[in-house]
């Protein structure tokens, strides 16, 4: 039996989303033929993941995207930012 996402997760996961659109990026959830096991695409402004993958996947797929962008300017909040730095050192899928 699966387990439900914990609500911290979920609400990190709306928290990327709402980041997406301060920064004019479209976030897709979308099942397909991706390369590897934690599948993004990004470009023209659009991040792609793989929505069968775990919460976990997604929201770390979603943090080395995001730490690829200069987000100075950005509010964001102290949780999501420290995801995404944490993130920007991750050698992982460099």
């Amino acid at each position: 039996m699966k387990r439900k996402p914990s609500k911290k997760k979920l609400q990190l996961l709306e928290d990327f989303l709402e980041l997406g659109e301060k920064c004019n990026i479209k976030i897709i959830h979308d099942k397909g033929d991706f390369n590897g096991d934690n599948c993004l695409l990004f470009s023209n402004d659009t991040i792609v993941i793989n929505k069968h993958k775990p919460l976990e996947q997604r929201l770390y797929v979603l943090a080395k995207c995001f730490s690829q962008i200069n987000l100075e300017n950005v509010y964001i909040k102290p949780l999501l930012r420290d995801l995404i730095n944490q993130a920007k050192t991750d050698k992982v899928y460099d």
